[in-house]
C-alpha cells in the first residue's frame, strides 16, 4: 500500500535504511511505528502496532531461541529458557531499540509526546517487536528475512552481552540456585553502609557465600543486593 503523507513516508524510508530492509508493503512498517494514541487523534483511519507487536514477540522468541541453541549446544533447557526470557524482556529489547534510536520514528499523540512516551521502555519494546512482526508479514510469514535483519544488527551485540553478563536477569535467584547446587546453602547479604543525602541515598551491600565476597551499589537495598549477586554469580561461573 502506498503512503501518501510525506512525513510518514520520510520516517518509514529512514527506518528502512537503518534496518537495511526495503518493505514491499511500506504501510506495514508505518503501522509498526504508530501508537494507538496517535490513531485516536489522526483524522484519517490508520492502523496501530498492537497486532504486529503480538506477532513480533513470537518471531523474536524463535530467532533468539535459534541463536542460543546454536551458540550453547550443551546447555540445558531450563538454562536456555531463563536466558531467552531475559533477552526478550522489556528491559533488554528496549535497549536494542535505543541502538536504532527507534523512539525518533514513533508516531504518538501530543499528550504522549509531552510525557516523553517515546522514551518509555514499554513503548520502545512494543515498537521493536512490531517492526520484526512487520518484516515477517511482509515476506509472507517466512522467518528468513526477520532473522537476517536481527542477526546482522544485533547478534554480535547479544552474544557479547551474554558473555559479559550484561543481560537484565534475576541474579539473586540465579545465584541462589547455583550456590544451593554447589554448596548446599544460600548467599548472605549485609548492608555495609549508605551514603549521600536522604533524598538521594546510595546503598552498599555485601554478598557472601563460602570464600566469595562481592559488593554492589544501588539507589535501594534491593538494587544493591542485585548488583552484588550479579558479581558473585560471575565469579562462580568463572
Amino acid at each position: 500500500m502506498k503512503i501518501e503523507n510525506p512525513e510518514f513516508l520520510r520516517r518509514v524510508e529512514a527506518l528502512e535504511k537503518l534496518l537495511d530492509y526495503n518493505f514491499k508493503d511500506k504501510s506495514l512498517l508505518l503501522a509498526a511505528i504508530t501508537h494507538r494514541s496517535f490513531v485516536a487523534e489522526y483524522p484519517i483511519k490508520i492502523k496501530d502496532y498492537e497486532v504486529l507487536e503480538f506477532l513480533g514477540d513470537s518471531v523474536l522468541s524463535l530467532i533468539v531461541s535459534e541463536i542460543l541453541i546454536k551458540q550453547f549446544p550443551e546447555a540445558r533447557e531450563g538454562d536456555l529458557s531463563q536466558l531467552r526470557s531475559a533477552i526478550v524482556s522489556e528491559a533488554y529489547l528496549s535497549k536494542l531499540a535505543k541502538l536504532l534510536n527507534l523512539g525518533q520514528f514513533v508516531l504518538i499523540s501530543k499528550g504522549e509526546k509531552s510525557q516523553k512516551g517515546s522514551e518509555r521502555e514499554s513503548l520502545l519494546c512494543d515498537v521493536f517487536e512490531a517492526v520484526f512482526g512487520a518484516i515477517y508479514v511482509d515476506v509472507d510469514y517466512q522467518i528468513n528475512a526477520p532473522r537476517d535483519v536481527f542477526n546482522r544488527l544485533f547478534k554480535e551485540k547479544l552474544l557479547q552481552d551474554i558473555k559479559t553478563e550484561n543481560i537484565p536477569r534475576d541474579y539473586k535467584s540465579l545465584l541462589q540456585i547455583e550456590t544451593q547446587k554447589l554448596y548446599g546453602k544460600i548467599p548472605k547479604y549485609r548492608l555495609i553502609h549508605s551514603e549521600g543525602p536522604e533524598h538521594d541515598k546510595i546503598f552498599v551491600v555485601e554478598c557472601e557465600i563460602e570464600k566469595i565476597k562481592t559488593t554492589g551499589k544501588g539507589r535501594s537495598k534491593k538494587e544493591a543486593e542485585t548488583q552484588a549477586a550479579k558479581e558473585a554469580f560471575k565469579k562462580i561461573k568463572e
